[in-house]
């Protein structure tokens, strides 16, 4: 058994809806609102592209996922033998890692981000570089100074979970601009379909200027597919023809690459999702506490407070269950009626 492996935790995930209720003595309907999911659902046309492929259960996926990797390419205009995709971001991530680090490599990335950057840098026993935030947000320049010739990846999160910060287009140049060529650059953009910034990356465009900037997407969070565990990356050929080495036969199954298929290609239905995410996420930086919020490009909202624990259950004990860090609560936007809740509890709540 590799002896790093005790340094980590399995993926513990929140009580249930039952068990919560029990142990606060709480009535009535508890809403999920930790996990970042999009509540509204998926398209409707994903359900109707799941329903006329039940009868092919029985047979395995096509392996490297032909047709879902066709449409991205050209949805995204880039090359399909530039696109590698995993079973959610978290296979993705696993790939990655597994493929590039070796005992004593070095990957940097920021505290308070996406812990899969750092989990699986720890099972390929590397080390792992966690500059502080800088504002709520990746520090880049202090990312910059840590990378050095042991450095193998760079992890970037943008816009970043659990803050929901983001740095824009001209930082991310410049930030690409300094890092060795030889040196992957990964940018998680699981969040991007929320983005309604003007400033935020153009990503693609900077894959054209700087061949080590990879990016990563998900079909996970904007498009509701969490359920079906799809997401992809698109890098430079010779990096994906490795990667792809490790990746399982047939890791996407099936019926996950006809809903992302179906989901693609409703566009209107994923801008109506960006519209109403915009207007609910709104509602929170115009209410008095959004003095304590991190500014959010998300379908989360971060708030600061040196009492996590009590608005935590201050906003469960309205019914609202929500993710919990050592410097504050991520609050997933969900629908008008549950944010009026708990914005309600933030106006009242001593930050």
């Amino acid at each position: 058994m590799k002896k790093q492996i005790e340094q980590l935790s399995a993926y513990q995930p929140g009580l249930s809806p039952r068990a919560l209720k029990e142990q606060y003595g709480i009535e009535g309907e508890l809403y999920k609102l930790a996990s970042n999911e999009n509540l509204y659902g998926p398209s409707p046309k994903v359900k109707d592209a799941i329903t006329q492929h039940l009868d092919e259960l029985q047979f395995y996926p096509e392996t490297g996922s032909p047709l879902i990797k066709e449409a991205i390419s050209e949805h995204l205009n880039v090359d399909p033998a530039r696109i590698l995709f995993g079973a959610g971001l978290d296979e993705v991530i696993l790939m990655i890692s597994r493929a590039v680090l070796t005992k004593g490599d070095k990957i940097v990335t920021s505290e308070m981000t996406f812990g899969q950057y750092y989990h699986n840098a720890i099972v390929e026993a590397a080390d792992v570089v966690q500059v502080p935030l800088k504002d709520g947000g990746f520090d880049l320049e202090g990312i910059l100074s840590e990378v050095d010739d042991n450095t193998k990846l760079v992890w970037l999160c943008n816009p970043n979970n659990p803050t929901g910060t983001y740095f824009t287009h001209d930082e991310l140049q410049r930030f690409l601009s300094r890092v060795p060529q030889e040196i992957p650059v990964i940018i998680d953009e699981a969040y991007v379909e929320f983005v309604t910034a003007e400033d935020f990356p153009n990503s693609l465009a900077l894959q054209e200027q700087f061949s080590n900037a990879f990016l990563l997407r998900t079909f996970s969070k904007a498009y509701g597919l969490a359920g079906m565990r799809i997401g992809y990356v698109v890098a430079a050929q010779e990096a994906i023809e490795k990667w792809n080495i490790i990746r399982p036969p047939f890791n996407v199954g099936r019926l996950s690459e006809h809903a992302a298929l179906a989901a693609l290609e409703d566009q209107a239905y994923l801008d109506s999702i960006r519209e109403k995410n915009a207007r609910e996420r709104a509602k929170f930086f115009d209410s008095v506490s959004s003095h304590k919020l991190n500014p959010s490009q998300t379908n989360f909202i971060f708030v600061n407070t040196s009492r996590p624990h009590e608005l935590y259950e201050a906003l469960l004990k309205q019914g609202c269950i929500t993710r919990e860090f050592p410097k504050g609560v991520r609050i997933t936007i969900g629908f008008p009626e549950q944010n009026d809740k708990m914005i309600e509890v933030l106006n009242n709540f001593d930050l």
